[in-house]
């Protein structure tokens, strides 16, 4: 299995309840916030996607089942999922165009 078969074809990004705003690109990116981030370790939505995401991981599932499962999660955690493209703040420096 490769990295382009577990990577989403749109990323999911949630605005965190700290004000930030985080992308997950994959199954693995949100196996992971869900193992070591998640605000509640409980609820059916969090549990299916547990599972449905280690399942993606092994190539048992489908990588977009466990996106919309992931998704299900942040609702029923009450987190929102990121619309507004004006909120994303990017990490990557930027270039000065002025510069000749």
């Amino acid at each position: 299995m490769t990295e382009a078969d577990i990577t989403w074809t749109r990323p999911v990004e949630l605005e965190l309840p700290c004000g930030l705003t985080r992308r997950f690109l994959n199954a693995y990116d949100a196996l992971d916030f869900l193992d070591a981030e998640w605000p509640t370790r409980r609820g059916y939505a969090y549990e299916r996607a547990i599972r449905l995401c280690r399942q993606a991981l092994r190539g048992s599932r489908s990588s977009e089942l466990a996106r919309s499962a992931f998704l299900a999660a942040a609702a029923e955690a009450g987190i929102s999922q990121c619309l507004n493209p004006a909120r994303h703040v990017s990490f990557r420096p930027q270039r000065n165009r002025d510069v000749a």
